[in-house]
C-alpha cells in the first residue's frame, strides 16, 4: 500500500499554525513549562570524573563585596557560605565552606536563576590554585551547580552511578552501571544515564536488555528527558552495526506509541523522527510508517523536516511522487529545516528526480538572492555520480563566503567517496588566501582527489601555506605527481619530532635524486641525535639497502638512542634478519622502543619464509594491553592491519572495552574497525 504523507494538500494549514504558534512563543503568551527545563541535555559524567571534591551542601548565607578596579569601575564578588549535607566523592573535615561567585564562574551566567539561602546544590569542584572551584564550563548557572529539592533527591543516586562508573576500567562494566541506573530512575535524573550511554553506544548496542532500560524513558512526563532518551536511542540505532532486528523491532514499536501521543513539544517529537530514521531501510512496515506519516500535519517547521529526513532514510516505498510535488510548493525562503528534509528524501528516493529539482533550486535561489547553503550541502548526499555534475553548475554562479564553504565542505565529502577531477577547477577557485576558513577545506578536498591537475593547482599554494603540517602535506602531494618543489620543506623539517612523519612521507613522494646523498652525509656528520635520527628514517624509507648492516648494529644496542630509529628503518628496508630485534623490542619497557618494534614487526613478520607467529602474538597482544602506550598499541593495530592477520579480531574486541581508551583517537579507529568487520561482542 502506497503511504500518503497528505502534506501536500494540508502544507498551507500547518503553515499558518506553524506561524501562529511562533508568534505567541515570541510574544510570550505561551507558557510552557519546557522552558522551566535547566536539565535538559545534563552531562554530569566529565565533571564528576575531574572533580577533587563532589557533595551535597546547603547555602547558609551569601554576603557581598564591592571593589573599585583602576579607580572607575565597579565589580560587586559575592561570597557564598555551604554547610557540607553528603559528600559523595573526596574528604571534606570542616563544618562550612566559603566560595567566590569567581570560584563558582556565576559572572559568566547572567541570566540564571541566583542562589538563594536554604537551597540545597550539588557541588562538583576542582582544585585551583586558591583551592577548590568549578573548572568545567556548563551552558547554565544550574547545570554548573545542579539544584536538589531534597536530601534523597533522585539526582543523588545518579551521581552515585555515574560515580561508579567512571571508577570503573572496563567499558562493558560501566554500560551495566548505567543500564541498572536507568531501571532505577525516572525524570530528570535519567538524563545524565542517558548521555553516559550515549557515549557507549557501541558497546551498549550489543548488551542485553538495553532496550528494555531505555525505551520506557519515551513516555516520562518531560520533553527534555523524552528527547534525550529520543537522542540517545538514535545513537544506538546508528551504532549498532550488526542491526539487530529484536533491538529494533523493539525500538520501533516504541517510537510509534510515542509518536502517536499528543506532545506540543516540537523538540522531543523532532528527537523522535530522527530516530526513526536511524532505524534504517525497511524498517517500518506499510502499515506502521502510513500510520505515523498520515498524523496531523506538523506543528512546526522542525518536525516538518524531521518527518521528511526520516521518510528517505527509510525509504519507504512510492514516495518520491509525494515528496516531489510537496517541495516544489516550498517558497524558496522556507526555513531550511522543512527544505532539508525534503531535499534530502528525494536524494535517497530519487536521486536522478532529486537532482534535477535540488539543482533547479538552487539557480532559483540564486536569482530571488537568496543563500543557497542548503541545497548545496544536499548535493553531497546525492551518489558522486549525481553530485559531480550538480557542484560544477553551482560553481558557475557568484557564491557568497557560506555558500562557498558549503561547496568546498560537500566537495570533501564527495571526493571522500570517489575521487573526481572534474571538481579540482572550481576548488581551484576556492584557494583564494583571504578567505583562509574555505580554502582550508578545499585543499582538504584536493589532497582527497589526488590527481595531475589535483597537484598543479596546489602547487602555487606551497609557499603562502603557513601551517606547516599542511605544507608537508601539499608537498607530499604534488611530489607523488612528479612536482619538487615542497623538497626543501620536507628536508628542513625532519628534525622536528611532531613534522617528522610526514616530512619523510613526503621526501618519499618527492624522491629528489640528491636527498640519499644528503642524508648520509648528515648521518656522517651531525652530532644532532634529532638530525641523525631523521636521518636513519629517511634513508630507510628511501630504500638505502647497503645501509642495512649498519642499522642493524644500531639496533641491537637497545640503549642507543638511535635504535628506535634504525629500527623502523630496517622494517621499510624488509630486513628479515630485524626480526630478532624486534621479538625483544616487543618486550622492552621503553614505549618508543616498543612502539619501533610494533612498527617494524609489519613488514618483517610478513616476509616469505619468517616464521613470526609469536611476533603476531605479540601484536595482538599489545593492542590488547590496557597498560601499554597508546602510541605502541596504535602501531600494533596498524600491523595487524598491514599484515592482515586473524588476531585482529581478537584483539579489537578486548581494546574496546578498556575505559583508559575513551575520548581517543585509537579508540576511535578500533570502533571503526568493529563496525566494518561487523564482529560481534560478548558483552554481558
Amino acid at each position: 500500500m502506497e503511504v500518503k504523507l497528505r502534506l501536500t494538500r494540508q502544507y498551507r494549514r500547518h503553515l499558518v499554525r506553524a506561524s501562529v504558534l511562533l508568534f505567541l512563543l515570541l510574544t510570550g503568551v505561551v507558557g510552557s513549562p519546557a522552558h522551566e527545563e535547566w536539565f535538559r541535555g545534563l552531562d554530569l559524567e566529565p565533571a564528576l570524573a575531574e572533580a577533587s571534591l563532589v557533595m551535597v551542601a546547603r547555602l547558609l548565607d551569601v554576603s557581598q563585596t564591592r571593589i573599585i578596579v583602576g579607580g572607575k569601575a565597579e565589580t560587586t564578588l559575592l561570597q557564598f557560605k555551604f554547610t557540607p549535607v553528603q559528600v559523595l566523592k573526596g574528604v571534606f573535615s570542616r563544618e562550612s565552606l566559603s566560595l567566590t561567585s569567581q570560584d563558582l564562574g556565576i559572572q559568566g551566567y547572567r541570566d540564571s536563576a541566583p542562589i538563594k539561602t536554604g537551597q540545597l546544590r550539588l557541588l562538583m569542584l576542582g582544585r585551583s590554585s586558591q583551592g577548590y572551584a568549578i573548572l568545567r564550563p556548563s551552558p547554565s548557572l544550574e547545570q554548573a551547580v545542579p539544584p536538589l529539592h531534597e536530601t534523597n533527591d533522585d539526582l543523588i543516586e545518579t551521581v552515585k552511578v555515574l560515580l561508579a562508573v567512571n571508577a570503573t576500567p572496563d567499558r562493558p562494566r560501566k554500560v551495566v552501571l548505567v543500564l541498572n541506573g536507568l531501571r532505577a530512575q525516572q525524570g530528570p535524573a535519567a538524563i545524565p544515564l542517558l548521555t553516559s550511554l550515549e557515549r557507549r553506544s557501541l558497546l551498549a548496542a550489543q548488551t542485553p536488555g538495553v532496550m528494555e532500560a531505555v525505551l520506557p524513558h519515551l513516555s516520562d512526563s518531560s520533553p527534555a528527558v523524552r528527547e534525550q532518551t529520543a537522542i540517545s536511542l538514535a545513537s544506538l540505532l546508528n551504532s549498532d552495526y550488526l542491526s539487530q532486528l529484536a533491538l529494533r523491532e523493539a525500538a520501533a514499536n516504541a517510537l510509534t506509541v510515542a509518536l502517536k501521543k499528543p506532545d506540543l513539544n516540537f523538540q522531543s517529537r523532532v528527537a523522535m523522527f530522527e530516530a526513526l530514521g536511524a532505524l534504517g531501510p525497511k524498517a517500518l512496515d506499510d502499515k506502521s510508517a502510513q500510520a505515523l506519516l498520515e498524523s496531523d500535519p506538523p506543528a512546526t517547521f522542525a518536525e516538518q523536516g524531521a518527518r521528511l529526513h526520516a521518510l528517505g532514510a527509510l525509504e519507504v516505498p512510492g514516495q518520491q511522487s509525494e515528496v516531489l510535488p510537496l517541495l516544489k510548493q516550498l517558497p524558496l525562503d522556507a526555513p531550511s529545516a522543512v527544505q532539508y528534509g525534503a531535499e534530502w528524501a528525494l536524494a535517497r528516493l530519487d536521486p536522478m528526480g532529486g537532482l534535477e529539482e535540488v539543482t533547479l533550486r538552487a539557480k532559483n535561489k540564486y536569482d530571488s538572492a537568496l543563500p543557497m547553503v542548503t541545497e548545496i550541502s544536499v548535493l553531497g548526499d546525492f551518489p558522486p555520480a549525481e553530485a559531480t555534475p550538480g557542484l560544477i553548475e553551482v560553481s558557475k554562479l557568484r557564491l557568497e563566503h557560506a555558500e562557498r564553504h558549503a561547496f568546498v565542505t560537500t566537495c570533501e565529502r564527495v571526493a571522500e567517496k570517489r575521487a573526481d577531477n572534474r571538481l579540482v577547477a572550481p576548488l581551484a577557485g576556492m584557494l583564494d588566501s583571504n578567505d583562509p576558513d574555505v580554502r582550508w577545506v578545499a585543499v582538504e578536498a584536493l589532497l582527497r582527489i589526488n590527481t595531475d591537475d589535483a597537484a598543479k593547482a596546489l602547487q602555487p599554494q606551497l609557499p603562502a601555506e603557513t601551517d606547516l603540517l599542511r605544507k608537508l602535506q601539499i608537498a607530499e602531494l604534488v611530489g607523488r605527481h612528479g612536482i619538487r618543489d615542497g623538497y626543501p620543506y620536507a628536508i628542513e623539517h625532519m628534525s622536528e619530532p611532531y613534522l617528522r612523519e610526514q616530512a619523510i612521507s613526503a621526501l618519499a613522494a618527492i624522491r629528489e635524486p640528491g636527498t640519499i646523498g644528503k642524508l648520509r652525509e648528515i648521518l656522517a656528520t651531525s652530532d644532532d641525535m634529532e638530525w641523525n635520527s631523521a636521518a636513519v628514517r629517511g634513508l630507510g624509507r628511501l630504500g638505502a639497502l647497503d645501509l642495512a648492516p649498519q642499522f642493524l648494529e644500531m639496533a641491537r644496542d637497545s640503549e642507543s638512542p638511535l635504535a628506535p630509529s634504525a629500527l623502523i628503518a630496517l622494517g621499510d628496508l624488509h630486513e628479515a634478519r630485524a626480526i630478532t630485534m624486534v621479538r625483544a623490542g616487543l618486550n622492552s619497557r621503553s614505549t618508543e622502543m616498543l612502539t619501533a618494534s610494533a612498527r617494524a614487526a609489519g613488514s618483517l613478520a610478513g616476509l616469505p619464509g619468517a616464521k613470526a607467529d609469536d611476533v603476531r602474538d605479540e601484536l595482538a597482544a599489545l593492542l590488547a594491553d590496557r597498560g601499554a602506550p597508546q602510541e605502541a598499541r596504535a602501531a600494533a593495530l596498524d600491523s595487524l592491519l598491514a599484515l592482515n592477520d586473524p588476531r585482529l579480531d581478537g584483539a579489537l574486541a578486548q581494546a574496546v572495552r578498556d575505559a583508559g581508551l575513551e575520548e581517543s583517537d585509537l579508540l576511535g579507529n578500533i570502533e571503526k574497525l568493529l563496525s566494518e568487520r561487523k564482529l560481534k561482542l560478548k558483552l554481558p
